[in-house]
């Protein structure tokens, strides 16, 4: 029998880290972690922990901890200029901005606003965070997916398995390369797996999730084969941030915070990593900072 997942604080801060590593190692070409990724994910988790998770485990936490970095960059991009609070590790804007974007917020979607869980505090390891999803996360409205990124003991073992990757160009890119449906005959499985089997729609969504996950896992190895150099380099988000800290700038600060909303602009980071002094970068983020706060004057 399968383990049950449990994401508590201890363990979470470990998947965070392991996670990060694997991205930081280039085993996300795209918008997923690659089979060796995965590979190194399941090998890690059970030298750290002890425990044997199936992949499909990490994979539901994934997207639940993309989901909801997702929002809060919403969150943060709607309330650039605003206030951030150190200690709740979320923006701090005044009552009347709440009511009104919360208001926005539901009536464009029709349903609860995302926005909400972080009015009191904002995700935990937001710097990792922010070089596990580099270039991954979207501005615009996300679709839902089931999962929660809280440090509560919860377990997600009554997600759906092999959630379909939220990016658009990876799901058109899957879709053109679909296997061939296995012809072996299948192993004898349990009761419940047995009627599972019986039934039409569970076997068509299993199929359909596998062939995505062969496809997407296809498609990152031949884009780790290539060898066509890339042009007009942009620094990641963690280099960018190494250059940051270099330069002088302290975390819990307002000139970190600023910098932190600017960083996920790819514009932004070419343009950083241009500047050939540590001082000059410096002087750089303090007039982006001045910028910021002269347009809420």
């Amino acid at each position: 029998m399968t383990e049950k997942a449990v994401w508590d604080d201890a363990h979470l801060k470990k998947l965070i880290e392991i996670l990060r590593e694997e991205v930081e190692k280039g085993n996300r070409p795209l918008g997923y972690l690659n089979k060796k990724g995965w590979e190194n994910v399941l090998e890690k988790w059970e030298a750290r922990t002890g425990k044997k998770y199936p992949k499909d485990k990490f994979k539901n936490k994934w997207d639940a901890i993309k989901n909801e970095y997702t929002w809060f960059m919403e969150l943060k991009n709607e309330a650039t200029g605003l206030g951030w609070d150190d200690a709740k590790r979320t923006v701090d804007c005044y009552k009347e901005w709440w009511d009104e974007h919360i208001k926005r917020c539901q009536e464009s979607t029709g349903k609860k606003c995302n926005h909400m869980k972080f009015k009191k505090q904002g995700p935990k390891h937001l710097e990792d965070l922010h070089i596990i999803f580099d270039k991954v996360h979207v501005t615009g409205a996300s679709a839902s997916c089931a999962g929660d990124i809280s440090s509560d003991e919860s377990s997600d073992d009554n997600a759906v398995p092999f959630e379909k990757p939220d990016d658009s160009a990876e799901m058109k890119l899957a879709s053109s390369k679909k296997p061939k449906p296995s012809k072996k005959r299948k192993q004898p499985s349990n009761s419940n797996e047995e009627k599972e089997e019986k039934t039409p729609f569970l076997r068509l969504y299993k199929q359909t999730c596998e062939k995505i996950e062969s496809g997407v896992e296809k498609i990152t190895s031949s884009v780790e084969a290539s060898s066509a150099p890339l042009t007009n380099h942009v620094p990641t988000i963690s280099e960018v941030m190494k250059m940051v800290k270099e330069c002088g700038v302290k975390e819990k600060t307002a000139l970190m915070h600023t910098t932190l909303t600017l960083i996920v602009k790819p514009e932004f980071r070419e343009i950083f990593n241009v500047l050939e002094t540590k001082e000059g970068r410096f002087d750089f983020l303090e007039r982006e900072h001045e910028k910021e706060m002269l347009k809420h004057v």
